[in-house]
């Protein structure tokens, strides 16, 4: 006999004996209730669920059977049925006592914790205990939503009506841990675990609070005791999988995956973590299978798709890595494994301008303090041609300390944050998933860096070419070449580089830009702008080419018509892509076409509806054409899909201020200080806030509760020392200052502070001697410097001002406002280095209005006036809405003898509401003419 046939009719049987079972209590719907109340004591949910059912066919509207059929249906973790049977046993009379408190968790369990805050966050239960439950599950899902005041309520509430109740202490306890007070809440999640050991949610807390703290050994052993007292929660045994995966302990988490499969059965969780076992083993095989199986029945589940997209990352499947990292930012904006992943696939899919754009992020949200994350803006920046700033970011990898267990800890943070919310998005990030591609460059193009910063051109090209032999079909190997050969001023050799990236990667635009600047210096725009449209022939849905070439057409004089157009033609390319809608965004706001721009910035959020650029751009375009509604809409949209992020609230709060709604800025300050209670700055801007607002008392209060939250930084005394100087208290300002300087005895901005109240008060000898004593003992300062030299400036101490430029100058080469300003004052002073340093400033800021308007008067003072007029006419340009700067365009269009031009712009100007230097001037000129 077949055994295999044989164990089958056996499985028939045993089925055929439980369904005779279950169907043993005949027809009455009394017993089937009664027989299911039965299994769900003895834990067989899944038998009462059937036996419930049954009694339901034969009485629909037995409440008492829908009560406990969605009892059943939440322990087996329907939720969604749960919730129906739930709804429908309220109304046929059950007692709210009973019901809500299921009710709340089958909603909240969901996700839906708008609906269960909107509709039940009012109702008050008789019952202590169902009170207790309810206002608990309120508290988790104002977590949920961020909403930590209001969650500490209901927590709060909670322990009003039940003194010791687990679920409301646990909430407190995250509440804690997400405003930054770890030891106090994993004091608080010890006690919760010491007095409620059964209670699983407070072990979990209580693990990831150690995990966050460092201490990996203790997380464990709290996870397997959590595990011994709930036995059946699965979170907790997928906790335990995933930290043994996440300290390397693979053979001791594939044994965990075995003891959870009883528990959890199918729990997708369970197969993305095969599958991320399978990811660190090396077997990217069974790691696909696995993860593919896993978005085949949940295709949104959050960890599944970041893994997927790493894999396709290593297999160089950049384009389905690139949607699959896209479609997961969508989801959960914050999350960071995803960002790093999406920013290293851009950059070995030679995309660095799209990388940029996607780290940003990243660097908004100072996520910069990760050693990792550092290496790659540094190499991300690096890629774009900006050695200056990816310098920067090396160093601060370099002096950043590499402590793995810190960046676990801000990785638990956000779980922590997440954990009362949507489990897919929360379920841990894993850091596995950002585990960059092992090919990485990083440490050679640091060293390259490095040796440009220093001007060791020599030691830079040796490791530039160290780098070819690394990755000699790479174009950033060639680009970084190019890059040494323009330091060197030996614009030949850079052209051939920058050719040879272009030849391995005809798309490359780093090396376009970088050849269009070499073609504008030698005066050939045509030869950039044929090479722009080859690419464009070759690559025609890549918006970011007719941005580039829409650029050039500006720099090189084009009109305002054929930029606009070419903007039009980039964003028709590539209906899914942004790039060049936001692009024709700017060049609309800049030219004071606000219409325009909202057209631009609507079809950019028709595009991509959560692409944070898109609603930043919708929010300014509508501010610009008077749409304040519209305005703070799109910013408030854009906290929604970045709800970690305080920067909307910070831009909404600016956005108010410049409409001098200070209550509302208030408000918005505040919500953003919840996010992020260590950010100096949010504080900077509620003091000033609330002191615009006529609120001095107010904003002092808030300056000495930040020194309360930060006693050892200078700054808040710095807020204080203003709001006080406002108030005509220059004595107590000045020893808030001064105070501030003792705490951090380098901090610019409060030199600055002091030195100008110490002018104010009439102590001019004290501010001198300040000040030479600050500049003495940090030469490296140059925001007193700065101050120095515009204070110079405006007392036409040219040659005071010229030394502090030059001072500035010497510390940072690229400081783009001393070297357009000293360019300015040498001019005057008929120094012929002005034109140098305004040319400097050209290189650096080529699309700045002001730095193209000092150059070009520059020129024409020199005397080469058609090249002055040029220059002038892109400063116009550029800053459409500077009536100074079309005044001097207008001066050297009737130096260079066209008159006409120059009375349409003297009569458009002279026509202008606006108030500006040189404008009482314009009806001589117009006689002249």
């Amino acid at each position: 006999m077949n055994p295999r046939a044989t164990e089958f009719r056996l499985s028939l049987v045993a089925l055929a004996l439980g369904a005779a079972l279950l169907a043993g209590c005949g027809d009455n719907p009394a017993k089937l209730v009664a027989s299911g109340k039965e299994y769900l004591a003895k834990g067989d949910d899944k038998a009462a669920v059937i036996q419930l059912k049954n009694a339901l066919q034969k009485e629909p509207d037995n409440g008492e059977a829908r009560l406990l059929l969605g009892e059943a249906q939440l322990r087996t973790g329907d939720f969604p049925a749960a919730e129906k049977e739930l709804v429908r046993a309220l109304e046929l009379g059950r007692s709210p006592d009973v019901v809500l408190p299921l009710l709340a968790q089958a909603l909240f369990d969901q996700g839906k914790v708008a609906e269960l805050v909107k509709t039940y966050g009012t109702r008050t239960l008789q019952n202590p205990a169902a009170q207790a439950r309810l206002q608990a599950y309120l508290g988790d899902a104002y977590v949920a939503q961020n909403k930590l005041g209001e969650a500490s309520a209901a927590y709060n509430l909670a322990l009003a009506s039940v003194k010791d109740d687990a679920q409301a202490r646990t909430g407190l306890a995250r509440v804690m841990a997400v405003q930054g007070d770890l030891p106090g809440a994993l004091k608080l999640a010890d006690a919760v675990v010491a007095a409620a050991p059964g209670f699983a949610p407070a072990a979990m807390l209580k693990a990831d609070l150690q995990v966050a703290l460092g201490d990996r050994a203790a997380a464990l052993k709290t996870v397997d005791a959590g595990i011994q007292g709930d036995p059946k929660f699965v979170p907790l045994r997928l906790a335990k999988v995933s930290a043994l995966i996440d300290a390397n302990e693979l053979d001791a988490a594939a044994k965990a995956i075995e003891e959870a499969r009883p528990v959890a059965g199918g729990d997708l969780r369970l197969v993305y973590l095969e599958g991320l076992l399978a990811y660190r083993k090396g077997d990217n095989a069974k790691a696909a299978e696995s993860t593919a199986a896993v978005l085949k029945a949940a295709p949104t589940f959050v960890p599944a798709l970041a893994l997927m997209g790493a894999l396709d990352l290593q297999a160089g499947r950049y384009a389905q890595a690139e949607n699959n990292l896209r479609q997961v930012l969508s989801i959960a904006p914050a999350h960071t494994g995803a960002r790093r992943l999406l920013v290293a696939t851009y950059l070995r899919s030679s995309q660095p301008t799209k990388a940029s754009e996607a780290l940003q992020p990243l660097v908004d949200s100072r996520q910069p303090q990760d050693p990792q994350i550092l290496l790659l803006a540094g190499e991300t920046y690096l890629a774009t041609g900006d050695s200056q700033k990816a310098a920067t970011y090396y160093q601060a990898a370099a002096d950043a300390k590499a402590d793995k267990s810190a960046a676990a800890a801000r990785t638990r943070l956000g779980q922590i944050a997440l954990a009362g919310g949507n489990s897919d998005v929360g379920f841990r990030e894993l850091e596995a998933a950002s585990e960059l591609d092992p090919q990485q460059v990083q440490a050679d193009l640091a060293l390259v860096t490095s040796h440009l910063r220093r001007k060791e051109y020599d030691k830079a090209l040796a490791a530039a070419r160290n780098l070819q032999k690394k990755q000699p079909s790479n174009p950033l190997s060639y680009q970084i070449e190019g890059l040494v050969f323009v330091g060197k001023q030996e614009p030949g050799a850079a052209r051939k580089a920058f050719e040879r990236a272009l030849e391995l990667q005809p798309t490359y635009l780093p090396a376009a830009y970088a050849l269009a600047s070499l073609d504008l210096a030698d005066k050939k725009p045509d030869q950039a702008k044929a090479r722009y449209e080859k690419m464009i022939a070759k690559d025609p849905k890549n918006d970011q080419l007719y941005v580039a070439l829409a650029e050039l057409i500006g720099r090189s004089g084009g009109s305002p018509a054929d930029v606009t157009a070419t903007l039009q033609k980039g964003a028709q390319a590539n209906p899914a892509a942004i790039d060049a809608r936001l692009a024709l965004v700017r060049y609309s706001l800049q030219r004071g076409d606000a219409k325009a721009a909202v057209a631009a910035a609507s079809e950019a959020v028709a595009a991509q509806p959560n692409d944070r650029r898109a609603l930043e751009a919708m929010a300014a375009a509508q501010e610009a054409n008077g749409d304040l509604n519209q305005a703070v809409e799109a910013l408030r949209k854009l906290a929604t899909v970045t709800p970690e992020s305080p920067q909307p609230q910070m831009q909404l709060a600016a956005l108010y201020v410049r409409q001098k709604q200070f209550d509302r800025a208030y408000e918005a300050l505040v919500a953003a200080k919840k996010l992020a209670p260590a950010n100096e700055t949010i504080d900077r801007d509620i003091v000033a806030t609330l002191l615009a607002g006529g609120k001095p008392e107010e904003a002092l209060r808030a300056a000495r509760q930040a020194q309360r939250e930060r006693p050892k930084s200078g700054l808040p005394l710095l807020f204080e020392g203003e709001v006080l100087e406002s108030q005509g208290k220059l004595a107590e300002a000045e020893q808030a200052y001064r105070a501030g300087l003792k705490l951090q005895p380098t901090t610019g901005a409060l030199a600055v502070r002091l030195y100008a109240l110490l002018q104010k008060a009439g102590k001019k000898a004290d501010a001198e001697a300040f000040a030479k004593r600050w500049l003495t003992d940090n030469p490296k300062d140059i925001a007193l410097r700065l101050y120095l030299a515009e204070q110079d400036m405006r007392a036409r101490n040219l040659k005071g001002a010229a030394a502090n430029y030059q001072a500035v100058i010497a510390v940072q080469p690229d400081q783009v406002v001393a070297l357009n300003n000293l360019a300015w004052v040498a001019g005057e002073m008929g120094d012929p280095k002005a034109i140098g340093y305004a040319e400097r400033a050209v290189q650096l800021a080529p699309n700045s209005g002001a730095v193209l308007d000092t150059y070009g008067m520059l020129l024409v003072k020199k005397g080469d006036v058609d090249k002055g007029v040029e220059v002038l006419g892109r400063a116009v340009r550029a800053a459409p809405n500077r009536p100074e700067i079309r005044l001097n365009y207008a001066r050297a269009l009737v130096k260079q003898g066209r008159k006409d031009d120059a009375r349409k712009e003297l009569q458009a100007l002279q026509e202008s509401k606006a108030d500006f230097p040189g404008k009482a001037e314009i009806p001589e000129l117009l006689k002249g003419l």
